[in-house]
């Protein structure tokens, strides 16, 4: 018995091992023949594989039944042989990537090489590499012709974008849509998810008809692949850090620049005594808790953290088969702000599942969550922290000697307020799904229905909190920062849905014929619910509850709106043995927004290609590996309107009830009552605001695909831009909206790219570049009047104001010149007498030079080197004219506010010789000659170009064999810097993309890794 139970475990063994051998193989580049390091070594339809070694060397165990071995690697061609006929050598080939990669177009793919109209794509390395938490952020000089801008980097601060220039005097936002879905803002999408994006920016965007004017941006997402499973965990610690902030005087100078402007303006002496000045430290010290002895650094005392950490987790989970594709991903980022009770958290899910029921029939189905909150001190009556920080001046205290708040200036302390006044709380909740049926009776035909419901909840909670400040000996004072505590709720309730049907037909006729068709029909339902409710006098200022407050004081209100398009496409693809391309769009969409008589449009375009390099004449340029002259017209729709206070419209074509309350006397008690008028005089004729755009351009490639350029210039003239029109005032309704406005836009763009590898060294370099310049053509008269105006002639919110001819020097320079008013003296800014009839006046105002950005550029370079890789990603702006903040050129504020540094000893003066007064750079400090001053004028004008380093990235992969015992595929460290460094004709104190008195620019130093299971 016991000899027979040995060789059964003989034989059985021996089975075992028959079943399986061990297949040895190198894996190489079959363009350099150099090894390829960390290709993955897989068998179908099962979770077995290894990778290859820095030589390229791999060995596999291969079960018995097992046919074949897929070999794959980034950037390459997977490639699969058979295990009973396996080379000894396996090349991969390296994608012919650009001309062959499918972009998305909207409703549908095609290459590259095919397109007709000006389409630029990004993938998800460009798009993770700037290692930014908005994904508005990573767009920066990333692509030509898109404009991306900021002027703060609070948390969770997002970008505004325009796709070529202005398009219009209302709603300029681009058309986003994620997966096929629109969506209400770019930012609701993960960086890290994004797959490639892709952005529309001619006629090519016709596709999106009446949403489509200011241009498309696709994203797309990314999901789960056959036979790859796998589980991913990466973490970001990063510190925020302000690029540039200005600094302020310390008290003793304050005060001696306050007495000089009080003079100036006609005092006989300044409020604060010689003494005070003369032995101000000597007096801190015995009096530190009297006015005006505090010498207090505002700034210092509310951005109490010099760098701000910022963090983010992400989780990825990934599995296919070849019925069930699955990627799920969750995310979550904490940051916070330099000053304290200030932060935004984000947590954000998506799982994309793509599920094949038969070869005729797949589906995808996807559920997408985001939840953030935004949080931050209640403001001192609307202002912000920063600007608290740098209007008031030094000599008010924060803090008594014995650590509790002083009241600062008559109770508004903006520290006490940050750390006791209350908190704002936004909260954002949004649920998305899409599922969709994708069904192919042929090869040639695809039909697919889409629905996707979106959900979105948001609610705020404000909690302004009364303060009442001590006295500096502890007893209670008189000093209060607000009368009552108050507390403000909103709610909202949003649903969307959006329902598709495509058909889509693609054929290829013998010949070289190619023909596609897409039908699509599609509809759009927007509703949103608002609620809002709020109480004062709250006796316990730690119970931030309604229920809390009196209800004697109290209000609510509510609101509903809604939106619906309908919308009918059909698109005509032809090209003929890729050489010759046609494609022809035309779209019908009809929107709620305007009256039943007015709502159908039509958009149309057409565009055509000629790839010049398929020509027999150019067959032999051995540097030319493509060229394609391409050119395209098409129309498109703008239904996004604005009322009087640029808010969103939704029934302007309407005439509507605006219910408000009214005191009224009923027997001799103060009543009040609900009352409604109509306030706006509606119009309901109006109609779509259409925009016709012009391109020609080429794309090419050079030197076998490693080189390639693309250009194009463009013309845009948009048409019944809806304005608001001016109507008498004895109607007494507010201004209706009226088509009645004409822009246009001309620009063109500029992209080239390099990549090629040498050796073991893999390095790309790209550039763009691109200028953009709107004019307004028409606007019936109607005038928008301010610094940035826009009117018939002048650019989109061109900077408007008096032309300066420098400072007056003394009263002899005054004499007999025209002047703003009498006031105007010796140290005062000069103006140009325009129309020369003695008096400068608003009528002298003049044109001065656009206010947006011009020749946008941004460019990266990437080296991989080994398990190193490299980033580098800069952008910049090569023309701009921009104003010099007022936080920091404007002293005394509100009529007591600070005074920077930058000032203190560059201003004109009565206390200077005239050589020095002829070198000052800023105005002599007074209140009186405020008006005239600090006008809009070329005097406060700034060459706005810049140069910025967004983003460098130094990272290290481990990769197997390396970890092969840990069961780990890679890890990656990273060290990251964005913001690093600008160069501009700014002040050193300034940020050339800073906003007045807005949260700083920040660079951020970054650490992170991505572990691979």
């Amino acid at each position: 018995m016991k000899i027979y139970l040995f060789f059964s475990l003989l034989l059985m063994g021996a089975s075992v091992l028959a079943q399986n051998r061990t297949i040895t193989g190198k894996v190489v580049d079959a363009t350099t023949q150099s090894p390829i390091q960390g290709a993955n070594i897989t068998i179908p339809g099962t979770k077995l594989g290894v990778v290859s070694d820095n030589a390229g060397q791999f060995s596999i165990s291969v079960p018995a039944g097992a046919r074949e071995l897929e070999i794959s690697f980034v950037n390459f061609i997977p490639q699969r042989v058979s295990v009973n006929d396996l080379p000894p050598v396996i090349r991969l080939v390296q994608e012919a990537r650009g001309l062959n990669d499918v972009v998305v177009v909207g409703y549908g793919t095609q290459k590259r090489k095919d397109l007709t109209g000006a389409v630029a794509t990004i993938n998800a390395k460009d798009v993770g590499d700037r290692r930014s938490i908005q994904l508005s952020q990573a767009l920066q000089g990333s692509i030509a012709g898109v404009s991306v801008t900021r002027n703060g980097s609070s948390p969770g601060a997002g970008s505004n974008i325009l796709i070529r220039g202005i398009t219009t005097l209302n709603t300029n936002n681009p058309l986003v849509i994620v997966d096929g879905v629109p969506t209400s803002s770019i930012d609701n999408v993960n960086p890290d998810d994004v797959e490639n994006l892709t952005v529309l920016k001619d006629a090519s965007a016709a596709v999106y008809g009446s949403r489509a004017a200011a241009g498309v941006i696709l994203v797309t997402t990314k999901r789960g692949t056959n036979g790859k499973g796998g589980f991913e965990y990466s973490y970001e610690y990063g510190m925020n850090k302000p690029s540039a902030l200005p600094s302020y005087v310390n008290a003793p100078t304050y005060m001696r620049l306050f007495n000089e402007m009080s003079t100036n303006d006609g005092a006989s002496a300044g409020p604060y005594k010689q003494d005070y000045i003369d032995h101000f430290w000597d007096s801190a010290k015995v009096h530190p808790d009297l006015f005006p002895f505090a010498n207090t650094d505002w700034q210092k005392a509310i951005l109490v953290h010099s760098i701000a950490p910022r963090q983010q987790h992400s989780l990825v989970y990934t599995a296919g088969t070849e019925k069930l594709k699955t990627k799920v991903s969750i995310g979550y980022t904490n940051e916070k702000a330099l000053f304290d009770n200030r932060d935004y958290k984000r947590i954000l899910f998506r799982m994309n599942n793509d599920i094949k029921i038969n070869d005729k029939l797949n589906s995808n189905v996807d559920v997408f969550f985001i939840r953030s909150e935004n949080k931050s001190p209640v403001g001192f009556y609307g202002g912000n922290a920063i600007y608290e920080s740098r209007v008031m001046p030094a000599v008010y205290q924060a803090y008594y000697s014995n650590g509790q708040f002083a009241p600062g200036k008559d109770g508004r302390n903006p520290v006490a307020q940050i750390y006791q006044g209350g908190f704002d709380k936004y909260t954002d909740n949004q649920l998305s799904s899409r599922l969709t049926l994708n069904f192919y009776p042929i090869k040639e035909l695809r039909l697919t229905a889409l629905a996707s419901p979106t959900l979105l909840f948001d609610k705020d909670k404000n909690f302004a909190r009364k303060i009442v400040f001590n006295n500096p000996d502890g007893s209670p004072g008189t000093s209060i920062n607000r009368p009552t505590t108050d507390l403000a709720e909103y709610r909202q309730e949003n649903i969307s849905i959006t329902g598709q049907f495509i058909a889509e037909y693609n054929k290829t006729i013998k010949g070289g014929h190619h023909l596609g068709l897409l039908g699509v029909f599609e509809e759009l339902y927007y509703n949103n619910e608002g609620l809002n409710a709020s109480r004062n006098g709250f006796p316990l200022a730690d119970f931030p509850y309604l229920s809390a407050g009196s209800q004697q004081l109290w209000t609510n209100a509510g609101g509903d709106t809604a939106l619906a398009i309908r919308s009918l496409m059909g698109t005509l693809n032809y090209n003929y043995k890729g050489k010759y391309y046609l494609q022809g769009i035309l779209r019908n969409d009809n929107s709620s927004r305007f009256a039943k008589a007015y709502r159908e449009a039509y958009f149309p375009s057409v565009s055509v290609g000629w790839v010049l390099s398929e020509e027999r004449f150019m067959k032999n340029l051995n540097w030319l590996s493509f060229f394609k002259l391409r050119a395209s017209y098409g129309e498109l729709g703008n239904e996004r309107t604005v009322d009087q206070n640029r808010n969103a419209s939704y029934y302007p074509s309407q005439a509507l009830i605006n219910f408000s309350n009214a005191l009224f006397y009923q027997n001799g008690v103060v009543v009040p009552l609900i009352g409604g008028n109509q306030q706006v005089y509606a119009v309901n004729d109006i109609s779509w605001e259409t925009t016709k755009t012009r391109d020609v351009g080429f794309d090419a490639a050079f030197l076998s695909n490693r080189l390639t350029a693309s250009a194009d210039y463009y013309y845009k003239r948009t048409e019944n831009i809806l304005l608001l029109l001016d109507i008498p005032l004895n109607l007494g309704y507010g201004k209706p909206q009226q088509n009645a406005g004409t822009l246009g836009i001309h620009g063109w763009e500029f992209s080239l790219n390099w990549k090629d590898k040498i050796g073991k060294l893999n390095y790309s370099a790209s550039f763009n570049i691109s200028d953009a310049k709107s004019k307004v053509l028409n606007m019936h008269g109607t005038k928008i009047i301010g610094d940035q105006s826009t009117f018939e002639g002048s650019e989109f919110n061109e900077w408007y104001g008096y032309r300066s001819k420098g400072i007056y020097q003394n009263a002899g320079d005054t004499a007999g010149s025209a002047r703003t008013s009498s006031t105007v003296t010796a140290g005062d800014i000069r103006y140009t007498d325009v129309k020369k009839d003695g008096v400068i006046n608003a009528d002298d105002r003049v044109l001065l030079g656009g206010s947006l950005p011009r020749f946008i550029y941004g460019g990266n370079i990437r080296l991989d080197y080994n398990n190193f890789d490299l980033g580098l990603v800069w952008q910049g702006v090569g023309k701009q004219l921009s104003r010099l903040n007022n936080d920091v050129i404007q002293p005394f504020a509100e009529a007591f506010g600070n005074v920077s540094t930058e000032i203190a000893d560059r201003y004109w003066s009565l206390t200077k010789t005239s050589a020095q007064n002829l070198t000052a750079r800023y105005p002599r400090l007074s209140r009186v000659s405020n008006n005239n001053n600090y006008a809009l004028s070329d005097f406060w004008l700034i060459n706005g170009a810049y140069f910025r380093l967004k983003n460098l990235t130094l990272g290290y992969t481990f990769r197997q064999p390396l970890l092969q015992k840990t069961g780990l595929q890679s890890i990656r460290l990273y060290l990251a810097a964005n913001d690093l460094f600008s160069i501009s004709h700014f002040p050193k104190y300034i940020d050339p993309e800073s906003g007045n008195a807005s949260y700083p620019i920040v660079a951020t130093f970054l650490a992170g890794v991505s572990i691979k299971f």
